[in-house]
C-alpha cells in the first residue's frame, strides 16, 4: 500500500522540479545513461551533473515526506 501512495504523490513531486532537472532524471532512470552520458547530451560537466542529481532527488524527497 505504502508503494502505491509515493507512486500517486511522485506525479505532482515530479512537476515541482524545473525542466533541466526532470530531464536528468529522465536521462538517469528511465533512459538508463550514466552522469558522463548525461553530461555529454545536455553540455555540462559529470560533476555537475552529480550535483543537479542530487539537488532533484533531496527535492522530490522532500515533497514525497510532506505528502505522506
Amino acid at each position: 500500500f505504502e508503494l502505491a501512495e509515493t507512486r500517486v504523490a511522485l506525479g505532482p513531486a515530479l512537476a515541482t522540479l524545473n525542466e533541466r532537472e526532470q530531464r536528468i532524471l529522465t536521462l538517469r532512470f528511465y533512459g538508463n545513461l550514466t552522469q558522463s552520458q548525461i553530461a555529454d547530451q545536455i553540455g555540462i560537466s559529470q560533476m555537475h551533473v552529480s550535483r543537479l542529481l542530487t539537488k532533484a532527488l533531496a527535492k522530490l524527497r522532500n515533497q514525497l515526506h510532506s505528502e505522506i
